[in-house]
């Protein structure tokens, strides 16, 4: 950790020190004075300790020379960079307002209008960035920073690209390596948590982490760093309608916060396709507001950078919310064939009790309650059917084929390679379904 500096030091021969800002995950912020231009900087010191010496160096001097090659009205203004002694510094320009961790905390969630518009500022950023292409890696609540206008609207402003890389550049170049997880764990992407290659898709899975928990005051999941890792890679996020039913969100910008937060990369909106349908959302809610229609989410309302708006968003009841909840704990599924054991481990992390079910086994007397077969057998699967339980068949079923699987009672087709949430959802849907046809026989 570096010495903390005092008010009246100087850094780099023109930098006046006149008080701390706080501290990131690299290093110390100041609010200093140019002494050459008279204006207010922010200026940020690396810690001596952060990795060793030479990469740690060359990483903030690479963070200063990215930032300032994003020239973008949401991304923060790069001054000057240098060294002093010691020191490693970053003067950069000095905002006014606050995190948008801090806004949360203190405002629960926030409109609709609100969390959609500052959404699509940081997706234009992305568009910008992913062309250089400039990846963040690391965007989270802590990183974008807020301001309200002349007129009351909220700015964003991205902060803190020290986690970022430009694919393909040398100075600007990558200097995390594959394989080492680097970020936020409840802002990471699936292929971050699993230490893969992380392109432009994952700071849209960023965003849609952040776009959720300004929707509803919570994160996508919850639970220790490794818990939610696995959860991140594994488990299917539950629905912002289905976590807060109450709510009134519109169903196409559901779908598109679940597909921001899809598992696959490619299953993810680009940032542009992103800001279309963020722009088709409001154009859906500006239509439903001309009709008349008295939600409490639709209007937008001020939140005031220091004091407490007059009119805060609702509550979330938190029993409500976890009654809401898709509850998948003590689902038993019978497992037929060989399967990954990744997807074994990804059906316990989603809640689902899986155990092997041997050819010929009555999955009731296994006390099941759907059954996961890879079999192509049509007598197998005709007796498994007649079992009442719901059978799920990974298979790749050409048209016609599909249609004898249903024929024979099959109530789900999954096509490999099998993802886990997919999987879970596939299960989960045909035992609801299941479960209410029997209640509408008794």
């Amino acid at each position: 950790m570096a010495h903390e500096l005092r008010p009246g030091m100087v850094i780099g021969e023109r930098y006046v020190i006149t008080g701390k800002l706080g501290e990131g995950g690299m290093g110390q912020v100041y609010r200093a004075t140019q002494q050459n231009l008279r204006r207010e900087v922010a200026l940020k010191l690396l810690d001596s300790g952060v990795l060793d010496v030479a990469t740690g160096h060359r990483r903030f001097l690479r963070e200063a020379r990215v930032a300032a090659a994003l020239r973008h009205p949401h991304a923060v203004e790069i001054y000057d960079v240098g060294t002093d002694g010691s020191h490693v510094f970053i003067a950069m320009e000095l905002l006014s307002g606050e995190v948008l961790r801090d806004l949360l905390e203190r405002v629960g969630c926030l409109p609709l209008d609100e969390a959609i518009d500052l959404t699509l500022q940081v997706a234009d950023l992305l568009v910008a960035a992913h062309a250089m292409p400039l990846i963040h890696r690391d965007l989270k609540p802590e990183n974008i920073f807020v301001e309200e206008d002349r007129d009351g609207h909220l700015r964003a402003r991205v902060m803190d690209f020290g986690l970022a890389f430009i694919e393909g550049g040398d100075e600007t170049g990558r200097l995390t390596k594959e394989g080492l997880v680097v970020g936020t764990p409840a802002f990471l992407s699936p292929e971050q948590a699993q230490g893969g290659h992380v392109g432009p898709p994952s700071d849209i899975y960023s965003l849609g982490c952040v776009l959720y928990e300004m929707l509803t005051g919570q994160t996508v999941f919850r639970g220790s760093q490794m818990n939610i890792l696995t959860q991140h890679i594994y488990v299917a996020p539950t629905s912002l309608r289905e976590r807060v039913p109450d709510a009134g969100f519109p169903a196409d910008l559901d779908d598109l916060v679940m597909r921001m937060l899809a598992k696959r990369p490619a299953d993810r909106p680009s940032a542009e396709a992103l800001m279309e349908e963020l722009h088709l959302v409001q154009g859906t809610l500006a239509g439903q507001r001309h009709r008349g229609r008295d939600d409490r989410l639709l209007g937008t309302r001020r939140h005031r950078m220091i004091s407490v708006p007059a009119h805060p968003p609702p509550k979330i009841d938190q029993e409500a919310v976890e009654q809401a909840a898709p509850e998948l704990e003590g689902f038993q599924v019978g497992v037929q064939g060989e399967f990954p054991d990744e997807l074994w481990f990804g059906m316990a992390s989603n809640g689902l009790y899986a155990e092997r079910l041997e050819p010929g086994q009555d999955p009731r007397g296994a006390l099941c309650d759907a059954v996961l077969t890879n079999t192509d057998d049509p007598r197998r699967l005709s007796e498994l059917a007649a079992t009442g339980v719901p059978v799920i068949v990974a298979t790749n079923a050409r048209a016609d084929e599909l249609a004898e699987l249903l024929r024979l009672g099959v109530n789900e087709v999954l096509a490999p390679p099998l993802e886990a949430d997919v999987v879970a959802r596939k299960i989960r849907r045909a035992v609801e379904r299941s479960r209410r046809r029997m209640r509408r026989r008794r």
